[in-house]
């Protein structure tokens, strides 16, 4: 009897380690240090998505607990309750929230955002929870604008496609060789014109230097002039061809009379008159002044 009482007092003892280590082994995954005292606050969300028990709560980066409960406690309006359970021995003021929100690989990340009042709250009491806008919520509402995209992508590629496969899409590209090469020998032609002007600007330049240097001379000889006195010879000239004018067409002088007098003009008249009588009629009657001829002789 003795060495079965012995066997099976192993099991028992085996069994009851088990249960110890089953005990803390469920604790610890909790969170939970069973030789340290915890201390119980809850907080309150509208909703937990991602919020997953032993997430870490940080306060100011430094890690004061872990959420060990949550329970749904309203369904009109829903309603969660959310454990935490701090080893931390801090002490939370009023008006303090728990945020929490999701990195980008998914994990919920939970913060403790401390108030400002001097009065805390009582262990066990219930505080505020907030569920942060986060870069996968983010990503989330992205997704369908992504996809308006995607598509718009996939029927600019099957556009491109067509206009690619058309046979238009070649002859386009062989009128663009053929203009680029065009651009290449007026570009070499270019080249060959201002090679050749190259060469005449040293002429030229001094075909410029030297009308710049004649214009200078003139402008010289222009600037030397006595204007003053070239002024009042041109006023005496014209003075002098108003005085002739006014002459010619006064009556107290030859000219004027010449001029501006009809009996001139009437007596040149008469005696172009009386000569064309004459003639005509020496033509018409010879004899009678041939006769006048033989009796003078």
């Amino acid at each position: 009897m003795g060495p079965k009482l012995s066997r099976n007092a192993l099991i028992g003892l085996a069994f009851i380690a088990s249960l110890v280590m089953i005990y803390f082994g469920i604790n610890f995954l909790k969170g939970v240090n069973v030789f340290k005292k915890q201390n119980q606050y809850y907080a309150q969300f509208d909703d937990v998505s991602k919020l997953l028990i032993s997430s870490p709560i940080y306060v100011k980066g430094y890690q004061i607990g872990l959420i060990n409960k949550i329970e749904m406690v309203s369904d009109d309006p829903m309603r969660f309750s959310v454990g935490l359970n701090l080893s931390e021995d801090i002490r939370i003021p009023e008006g303090s929230y728990l945020e929490y929100d999701l990195d980008m690989f998914g994990a919920s990340t939970v913060n403790l955002v401390m108030g400002s009042s001097n009065v805390y709250v009582e262990l066990g009491d219930t505080i505020t929870g907030k569920k942060m806008f986060g870069l996968m919520d983010g990503v989330a509402t992205v997704m369908p604008k992504a996809d308006s995209i995607l598509l718009r992508v996939d029927s600019l590629i099957y556009t491109l496609h067509k206009i690619v496969a058309n046979p238009a899409w070649d002859q386009s590209i062989k009128g663009i060789g053929n203009t680029v090469e065009q651009l290449s020998r007026s570009s070499v032609s270019l080249n060959r014109m201002v090679s050749s002007m190259e060469k005449d600007l040293p002429e030229i330049s001094k075909n410029l230097a030297s009308v710049s240097s004649d214009l200078k001379v003139v402008s010289n000889e222009l600037s030397q002039m006595d204007m003053a006195t070239t002024f009042a010879s041109i006023d005496e000239t014209v003075n002098n061809l108003k005085q002739l004018t006014a002459k010619i067409n006064s009556d107290d002088n030859s000219l004027g009379l010449l001029l501006n007098d009809t009996k001139l003009h009437d007596s040149l008249n008469m005696t172009i008159d009386t000569a064309t009588k004459l003639l005509e009629d020496i033509r018409q009657n010879p004899d009678r002044y041939l006769t006048i001829r033989v009796k003078l002789f």
